[in-house]
């Protein structure tokens, strides 16, 4: 890389085609001037800035100079699942990024630790007023995706499970141990019951993470018109979900509680 090098992770940001016109007329007037300079002060070519664009879509990709067909991609694509923008001088393409100014933001939906910013130059200047302006533009268009992928929300998933899955295995071992006919019936069938649902937890676990990753993601591709979801539905969605586990829950303890007391004594 360069001397000077900023970059961060983006996280929780809905791109639409504001964003996306935001970022490049931002890039695109840093690359006029930066090479309207250069030619006055007589420089080199290796130092000439060069913009380009990656956008992936539908299982298929294309490398892309020029904006307007970035646009038409992103407008007739099915699912949007990766935009990058690039600007670097010849320099740092022969180098591999090496020597020069090279700028990257990537915008990807499906792995999130793909999703970032990064500045490198030889002017430090030049660094941080890049890194700087592209992050302005970014925060505008964050969302409050945050406030569910999170750790808390994992950990909360975790305890649900386990609870319910502990209760489950209660209830099914009070209903099965009178028939299996060995010393300690229940506790050994509770156990066995227990042991299945823990094996099979980590694979259902994983899927709801998998969905609750799905209806809130760390970039939401946006398009007037046909976004799925905003805010709002995934609000409604994540109360209705949050309604249902409530009402599952209730109708588990209402069954425990039946059920225990055929065995227990108030």
């Amino acid at each position: 890389m360069g001397t000077f090098l900023r970059d961060q992770f983006i996280k929780n940001v809905t791109v639409d085609e504001e964003l996306l016109q935001q970022v490049n007329d931002f890039l695109a007037e840093r690359c006029t001037s930066s090479n309207e300079q250069l030619e006055k002060k007589g420089g080199v070519q290796e130092d000439v800035l060069l913009q380009n664009y990656i956008i992936r879509f539908d299982n298929r990709g294309y490398k892309l100079t020029e904006f307007s067909d970035v646009q038409k991609h992103y407008a007739q694509a099915t699912k949007v699942e990766r935009v990058i923008f690039t600007l670097d001088s010849n320099r740092a393409v022969f180098s591999n990024k090496q020597q020069g100014t090279s700028i990257e933001l990537r915008l990807d939906s499906n792995e999130p630790n793909n999703t970032n910013l990064q500045v490198s130059s030889d002017d430090g200047d030049l660094v941080d007023s890049v890194f700087c302006g592209l992050l302005e533009i970014i925060k505008k268009f964050q969302n409050h995706n945050g406030k569910i992928r999170n750790n808390w929300t994992q950990l909360l998933i975790q305890l649900l499970g386990v609870g319910l899955g502990f209760v489950a295995s209660l209830v099914t071992a009070l209903k099965l141990y009178p028939y299996v006919k060995i010393e300690s019936a229940f506790i050994i069938t509770f156990l066995f019951t227990f042991l299945v649902f823990s094996n099979a937890w980590g694979f259902i676990n994983q899927q709801i993470l998998n969905l609750v990753n799905k209806l809130f993601p760390n970039v939401r591709f946006s398009r007037a018109g046909r976004s799925p979801l905003n805010w709002l539905w995934q609000a409604l969605v994540g109360g209705l979900i949050v309604a249902f586990a409530l009402l599952i829950i209730n109708g588990i303890l209402d069954w425990v509680i039946k059920v225990l007391s055929n065995y227990v004594q108030w």
